[in-house]
């Protein structure tokens, strides 16, 4: 197995820089090309970041892939459906398993670790982690599902929402509502289908609530609070009560959580 990761980074940029080419004077699409191939790198150095703070006993070079090449089925998505909305197009983890296929990029990986790539990937989009008895497979998934959450917080405090040109606000309305169902779903610590939601203001305000049921690592909250992501989140947001109890609560849950798991 070549573990020069090197050799995959080359692979990664031939494949995305072909659809960032195709897209060169359409600035929606290669926008939306573009950003997710920095959301690519800035998963795979989360990733890498969290499972070294967290001293685990994991494969780097795994770690690495599943970081780098999570995504790599976003970009067929975007380029043959012009979304990135799993329900109105394919699953876009199971998009990226057959890329992994298609290239040959999985044959370049030992059989006895292929598990640990294919299985991480095709779960890291699902809305709850299933219950794995693999605890290697269970800390891949969790630490990929952190580090992409993790990015996607990033992405949320930087862009306005009234960037059109993002494929993640499209046909999304700009009424101030959050539904009940959204609510109550973030207040109980349950997950979200994002598919589902109607408004901006849901979009943005789901992500705040994976904060409370689909973080994994002390690491993760820490780097969340360092960053003031919810902060920064919540400012690119609709100020409603509903809102507004929401981010307290997420607040609150990540200053237990730390402090319980520093003791």
């Amino acid at each position: 197995m070549e573990r020069n990761f090197k050799v995959y980074e080359e692979i990664f940029e031939r494949y995305v820089n072909k659809f960032i080419e195709k897209a060169e004077g359409d600035e929606a699409r290669k926008l939306n090309f573009t950003n997710k191939k920095i959301h690519s790198y800035h998963v795979r150095d989360n990733i890498l970041k969290i499972a070294k703070e967290e001293k685990l006993n994991v494969d780097m070079f795994i770690v690495e892939f599943i970081g780098l090449f999570h995504d790599i089925g976003r970009f067929y998505q975007y380029d043959k459906y012009e979304t990135f909305n799993d329900d109105l197009s394919d699953n876009h983890g199971k998009l990226s398993v057959k890329v992994l296929e298609d290239e040959g990029i999985i044959n370049m990986i030992d059989y006895d670790l292929r598990p640990y790539i294919v299985d991480p990937i095709f779960m890291h989009n699902m809305k709850d982690l299933p219950r794995l008895n693999d605890k290697k497979m269970y800390l891949y998934s969790a630490l990929l599902r952190d580090a992409d959450k993790l990015d996607g917080f990033r992405s949320i405090s930087l862009y306005e929402r009234e960037n059109k040109n993002l494929a993640y606000f499209k046909n999304k309305s700009d009424e101030p509502i959050i539904s009940e169902e959204v609510f109550n779903n973030i207040m109980d610590h349950k997950s979200v289908y994002k598919y589902n939601l109607k408004t901006v203001l849901e979009s943005q305000i789901v992500s705040l609530g994976y904060i409370t049921s689909d973080i994994n690592f002390y690491t993760t909250l820490r780097i969340i609070k360092e960053n003031n992501y919810t902060k920064k989140m919540f400012e690119k947001m609709q100020d409603t009560p509903e809102s507004r109890k929401i981010y307290n609560f997420v607040n609150d849950y990540i200053e237990r959580r730390l402090s319980n798991e520093k003791e």
